[in-house]
């Protein structure tokens, strides 16, 4: 077994490659120059809880926005789609296909109430086959 490691630039060429004995493993991730100074560091870790709760305040307000925004669309959808059956309804009175409504939303001849409507399903067999698949 080969132990060592071998250096890669990020164009893939080889830069450098070492032999060790007893070598078992490199981790190594490179990681720019912080801008802060070792005040402004210590400074942060210390209010870190402050800066985590400030951060999940501001998350759960662009969640709440987004909610309001996707209630708000399908509040406009349903408006428009009652303001096209309005429309629709409108122009089948004027076709003389329905009869108008009263403001309660009662057609003029059921206004006494006594109209009941029932529907009835009949189903019927008409041909009936068994076959045997072997």
């Amino acid at each position: 077994m080969e132990n060592g490691y071998h250096l890669y630039d990020f164009r893939g060429t080889l830069l450098r490659e070492e032999h060790i004995d007893r070598f078992k493993q490199l981790l190594w991730r490179p990681r720019p120059p912080t801008l802060l100074s070792k005040e402004e560091q210590a400074e942060i870790r210390k209010n870190l809880r402050n800066y985590s709760r400030l951060f999940d305040e501001q998350d759960l307000a662009k969640k709440n926005t987004a909610n309001r925004q996707v209630v708000e669309q399908r509040r406009r959808l349903l408006e428009e789609w009652q303001a096209w059956r309005e429309q629709m309804r409108e122009m089948l009175i004027e076709e003389g296909y329905e009869e108008p409504a009263d403001a309660a939303g009662v057609a003029a001849n059921d206004a006494d109430g006594d109209v009941e409507e029932v529907e009835e399903i009949v189903e019927e067999i008409i041909e009936e086959t068994e076959e045997v698949v072997s």
